[in-house]
């Protein structure tokens, strides 16, 4: 029966391992595929087709068309006739600045609208890597419950033993449950925090399944000077740089505006081919040449530049503000990044003095020095420094994503 059991069991089958979603194609994920990317694109797409229809009336238009015309109203004065033709007619703007200048001014629009796609991408980027760090923070917190519990299941067979042996009272396992049970529930609270944290990035990356793992919580590295962060801000944030183009738009805004001031002047051409009854020749044409100035418009033009130099005077006042919010940002994120290094580091040395004070007081409690409650604050003092040391990574490792995302960085 054993020899059947083996042989039908999968033991020797190895498990699948478990899909690991990287930080790198987290990234590209947002970059390609977040909704707000995707939004994005969409709305660049839409003022890149009003920039082309901008410049329809600025082409020749041709069309043709066929009629047929059967008249007998003699009695309102008309001619009893029939008439079917094919005409076509040719239209050309020969001067119109106005529609020109607006033409220019849809084209820097939707440059401006591409470009608010890769700022939308960047802040995409920043977002897709806070979350993931989130889940990094919770399998390292997990991590950190689960050697809690296994170092308070230790303690209390320890206690069970000593209590068998006559060496403490009985209360003391009763007191010893009790802190295990308080592990195993925080145990429980951090696996579904990371439950959680997953199946957020995975709604925000548009993901069929939450990712089964990723990859470790580890201290990110940064080679970078504050100079050179701002520098590089203030010359590659895509925000700043839409900002800039919509400046350049609303320039050309102005000029459009006062273009309709100026004449306009266009040619159009017609020619037909058919048969009539009575017969009125079987072709004709027409060629003109119409320049047109309005004199009297009620203050149209006038209105229309007020709203240009507004739409300029608004745009410059946004540019000016990203400009402020892009200097701001570097110098918080910067003073995030040296207060996490310094957090960190004591986080660190914090730890070693708890695992070092844990040590100590097992040795007490196996010489029978130790007062009751020595080892378990021990190691809730141990438990509580690798959750801060593991906080304190991750808070860093965002730190160092936000000067990125400041700087207009693509990598996280």
């Amino acid at each position: 029966m054993l020899l059947v059991a083996a042989l039908s069991s999968p033991a020797t089958a190895q498990p699948a391992p478990a899909q690991v979603l990287t930080l790198a194609q987290a990234v590209e994920r947002a970059r390609t595929a977040s909704f707000d990317v995707r939004i994005a694109q969409a709305d660049a797409a839409m003022a890149s087709a009003d920039a082309a229809t901008s410049h329809a009336p600025l082409r020749p238009q041709v069309s043709v068309s066929a009629n047929a015309l059967d008249a007998n109203q003699p009695q309102l004065g008309m001619p009893v006739s029939r008439q079917a033709y094919g005409a076509a007619s040719l239209t050309v703007p020969l001067y119109t600045p106005s529609g020109g200048l607006a033409a220019r001014a849809a084209d820097i629009g939707a440059l401006a609208a591409r470009t608010g796609v890769t700022a939308t991408a960047n802040d995409a980027v920043f977002t897709a890597t806070q979350a993931y760090r989130r889940i990094q923070l919770a399998d390292a917190v997990l991590d950190a419950r689960r050697a809690a519990v296994a170092a308070q299941e230790a303690h209390l067979r320890t206690t069970e033993q000593r209590v068998a042996a006559g060496k403490v009272a009985r209360y003391v396992t009763a007191r010893d449950r009790a802190a295990l049970a308080g592990a195993v529930q925080a145990q429980e609270d951090a696996a579904s925090e990371r439950d959680q944290a997953a199946n957020d990035l995975a709604a925000m990356l548009d993901l069929t399944e939450a990712p089964v793992g990723v990859e470790p919580l580890v201290r990110d590295v940064l080679a970078d000077s504050l100079q050179a962060v701002l520098t590089r801000a203030l010359h590659q944030r895509p925000s700043l740089a839409a900002a800039e183009q919509r400046v350049i738009a609303a320039s050309a805004g102005i000029a459009a505006a006062r273009g309709a001031y100026r004449p306009s002047a266009a040619l159009n051409a017609q020619t037909y081919n058919g048969t009539s009854s009575p017969s009125l020749g079987r072709s004709g044409g027409q060629v003109s040449v119409t320049a047109s100035l309005p004199i009297v418009d009620g203050g149209s033009r006038s209105a229309a530049s007020a709203k240009a130099r507004a739409e300029y005077d608004r745009a410059v006042a946004t540019r000016d503000q990203v400009r402020a919010s892009v200097a701001r940002d570097v110098a918080n994120a910067w003073r995030e990044y040296e207060a996490t290094s310094r957090n960190t580091a004591s986080a660190t040395t914090a730890l070693a003095d708890a695992q070092e004070q844990l040590r100590t007081a097992s040795l007490r409690e196996r010489a029978g020095k130790a007062i009751v409650t020595e080892v378990l604050d021990a190691l809730a003092l141990v438990a509580s420094a690798r959750e801060t040391l593991a906080r304190s990574i991750a808070r860093y490792d965002v730190a160092i994503a936000a000067i990125h995302h400041a700087a207009g960085d693509f990598t996280p």
